[in-house]
């Protein structure tokens, strides 16, 4: 699904792109390769490959960028990379789940007692090409993105500033209409929120890309700001799991 010249959605549930369980998978495309953002769960990652195959064609060039441990964003990434070839580039502090493979450490054991995965749902091992910090600028695929933590959804969530495109990919950290990604987990929190929102204060954004839900081309700034009010406030503000915010 065709967003921008340079923008596409590949992947979602919302949208209908791919499985059930899937988060928003964009990939972003200029003459240097495409840049995969996230890779869905696994379960629908041939539809993934597919939609890849319909947009572009040409796929001899790419790298996928993890923006967190959940397993709809993170689980899909050894079958895109066995299927793809393209080299994983995660954060630091999820780099060591991915290549041990780890299904406690990314909450897909305890999702999966729960019922929210289906058992035959895995997160296998995957090599990390680059691992990154916080406050490091990755050139990627021709796109210069810094990427920024901000721990309050899991305690490895990251977010990208993208300065050429006034463009932040907020994965599941902060999403349209100012909702906020807390969940109920151990490594979720309001202190990351109320220490991590702050980085992104005075970010000209225009174009937010959420990991779920709607994402929007202007004024993506105002749904920072208004998560970013509440919570200086002293206030919760909406989180993911409320009524029709359910992802």
């Amino acid at each position: 699904m065709r967003i921008t010249p340079w923008l596409y959605m590949v992947g979602s549930r919302q949208f209908g792109l791919s499985s059930r369980y899937d988060c928003h998978v964009y990939a972003m495309k200029r003459d240097a390769g495409i840049l995969l953002i996230d890779a869905g769960s696994g379960m629908g990652h041939g539809r993934i490959v597919q939609n890849l195959r319909d947009e572009f064609g040409d796929l001899s060039r790419g790298t996928i960028l993890v923006t967190h441990k959940h397993p709809d964003h993170a689980c899909g990434a050894a079958r895109l990379h066995e299927e793809l070839g393209w080299p994983i580039v995660t954060s630091s502090h999820t780099a060591p789940l991915l290549i041990s493979g780890d299904e406690d450490d990314c909450g897909l054991a305890e999702a999966q007692r729960l019922g929210s995965y289906p058992p035959e749902m895995r997160m296998d091992a995957v090599p990390v090409a680059r691992a990154f910090a916080d406050g490091d600028v990755l050139a990627l695929e021709g796109f210069d993105l810094t990427a920024i933590h901000v721990r309050g959804h899991s305690a490895d969530s990251f977010v990208f500033w993208m300065p050429g495109f006034q463009c932040l990919v907020s994965a599941d950290v902060v999403f349209y209409g100012g909702v906020i990604g807390l969940i109920n987990t151990a490594d979720s929190s309001m202190n990351g929120f109320r220490t991590g929102l702050a980085k992104l204060e005075g970010l000209d954004v225009e174009c937010l890309l959420p990991g779920h839900g709607m994402f929007t081309l202007e004024g993506g700034g105002f749904h920072i700001r208004k998560a970013l009010e509440e919570v200086r406030k002293g206030l919760i503000p909406r989180c993911v799991g409320q009524g029709d915010l359910i992802f």
